[in-house]
């Protein structure tokens, strides 16, 4: 399933695309479509999480296959929320 995923600011960071993030889960595991084609690097900080016990996974669907721009991300609750900082081209 694809988390809700809303762009809440974008901006260049010398030569990286940055798109500033607020996810919200609707299920234990999800990806995040980041608006980017190929994402470099992610900080995720949470909002209200039932456990800190997520796993994020920059490039990739659940399943493990490749998927360019996009966060697969496991381990949560649904309605758990958090940020994500995504640089990526």
């Amino acid at each position: 399933m694809a988390f809700t995923g809303a762009v809440t600011g974008k901006t260049v960071f010398g030569d990286k695309r940055v798109h500033f993030m607020k996810v919200t889960a609707d299920a234990a595991t999800g990806s995040v479509d980041t608006g980017l084609d190929i994402v470099d690097h992610i900080s995720a900080s949470p909002k209200s999480l039932t456990t800190g016990a997520i796993k994020l996974v920059i490039n990739e669907l659940t399943a493990g296959t490749s998927s360019a721009g996009t966060i697969a991300v496991t381990g949560m609750t649904s309605g758990d929320e958090f940020y994500l900082t995504v640089y990526g081209r």
